[in-house]
């Protein structure tokens, strides 16, 4: 069994879920992309596969490996385990850690990339809570493109949307499903939402991401709508991000707090290091090609790689409520990413900023879009893996998921060339390539 110090065994995992009345299992492979892969196995039929590690061929999941080296073994994390309650309770989503052809912990797993980062951030001392405000669009479909469902607005309260039996069903099953969330609100865009989940250990809030867009997707197609997570699915309006809020903490010591309304040491140097390995960061937080028609100037998207207290428009934004300070809120990251690589990057950024004890560039007061001579975010996913490769994240993860991660977003890049034409004559135009490739899957 390749995870250690669980709480319950296998074994009884499966008993219980029996006993609760689960008819169906869902073990959840996590792709390189973020995706979830599963096998759906009757709960009688799941009891050795609990014990015994769920057989499966990784050749055929993107980057796990090759067709002569394809049996791997997905084993069941009983840390995470979700019941679909929109299906009648009847269904158990169980994630796993992946072994390969040696039965020996695989480096391509991001949940395992994930759970070693934390371990080695523990081994220094130090634990990470993390949070994140999920902005997503629900819309209907006309001819393969999205349009917008309601009219809605920022913080709307008339309950007038033509989505909002549906919403009313997600929050209801979000309570019941055990997601740490705080609240759910309209956004600014038409059609679009956002879900806070709250802080918790990043594993688990990797893994309802997850869970949430599985649900929000599933609950959607009922009433013929479609809940997107395709970053810029309409030009125009904002784009969708998951602003990552981040703490610290060192002997039960929050870092991070402070009550005098400044920055502590610690949260400088975690500033500094993210924004000097911000354009190698936008990689992993901003993984599509889509994700670059967000980062553009006046949508709440960050294009200034600067920080401030209370300033939206900046990549690192300090909360600030009543002049107390426990966090920081990185902007830049948008829901398509694979939250476990994301995490991961972030969390060893941070780490490396703690040892670099290097202070963060003045705070900017101004709106970031407006300074000039100021270094910005890549304005491609091609300028992102650019960064990345000559970036010290590149060393830090293993060298084959590294290969291939840059192989593939390399290669998702080229096609859209191809088959879309030059980024300078589509940039501001939002693309039937996109939606084909995104809209659904994001």
């Amino acid at each position: 069994m390749p995870t250690n110090n669980l709480e319950i065994e296998p074994s009884d995992l499966w008993r219980i879920l029996k006993a609760s009345g689960i008819k169906y299992v869902k073990f959840i492979v996590v792709d390189i992309n973020g995706a979830p892969r599963s096998e759906i196995v009757p709960i009688d039929m799941a009891k050795d596969l609990f014990i015994d590690g769920m057989p499966f061929d990784a050749s055929s999941i993107p980057s796990y490996s090759t067709v002569n080296k394809s049996d791997f073994i997905a084993y069941v994390d009983p840390r995470a385990v979700y019941v679909e309650y929109w299906q009648d309770g009847k269904v158990a989503d169980v994630f796993t850690m992946v072994s390969d052809i040696a039965n020996k912990p695989s480096l391509l797993d991001p949940r395992r990339i994930l759970n070693d980062t934390l371990e080695q951030a523990k081994s220094k001392g130090y634990n990470f809570l993390m949070g994140v405000e999920v902005e997503f669009f629900v819309v209907k479909e006309d001819g393969g493109k999205p349009v917008f469902a309601d009219s809605g607005i920022y913080f709307d309260g008339w309950n007038t949307t033509a989505q909002s039996r549906f919403m009313k069903e997600l929050i209801t099953a979000i309570a019941k499903a055990g997601i740490n969330y705080t609240k759910i609100h309209h956004e600014v865009a038409p059609s679009q939402y956002e879900i806070n989940i709250g802080a918790i250990d990043p594993l688990r809030l990797a893994d309802q991401m997850i869970y949430f867009k599985i649900m929000a997707k599933d609950m959607a197609k009922k009433y013929g709508l479609i809940a997107t997570f395709m970053p810029k699915p309409f030009w125009g309006v904002n784009g969708s991000g998951a602003h990552t809020h981040i703490s610290v903490w060192r002997n039960g010591e929050n870092l991070f707090l402070s009550n005098t309304g400044k920055i502590t040491e610690e949260c400088g140097y975690a500033i500094s290091s993210i924004l000097d390995n911000a354009r190698a960061l936008s990689s992993f937080v901003a993984p599509l090609v889509n994700s670059y028609k967000r980062l553009v100037s006046h949508y709440e998207a960050p294009t200034r790689i600067v920080w401030g207290y209370a300033n939206r428009s900046a990549m690192v934004r300090i909360p600030q409520y009543k002049m107390r300070i426990n966090r920081i809120e990185y902007r830049h990251p948008d829901p398509s990413m694979n939250p476990y690589l994301a995490f991961a990057a972030m969390i060893k950024t941070i780490l490396r900023g703690f040892e670099e004890r290097r202070e963060p560039p003045s705070p900017t007061e101004d709106v970031a879009y407006e300074l000039v001579n100021t270094l910005e975010t890549p304005t491609t996913l091609e300028d992102a893996l650019k960064e990345l490769s000559k970036s010290f994240l590149f060393s830090e993860f293993p060298s084959d998921l590294m290969n291939a991660y840059l192989r593939a977003k390399q290669n998702e890049w080229e096609d859209y060339l191809t088959r879309v034409g030059p980024w300078e004559r589509t940039w501001n135009v939002i693309t039937d390539w996109e939606y084909s490739k995104y809209l659904v899957t994001a």
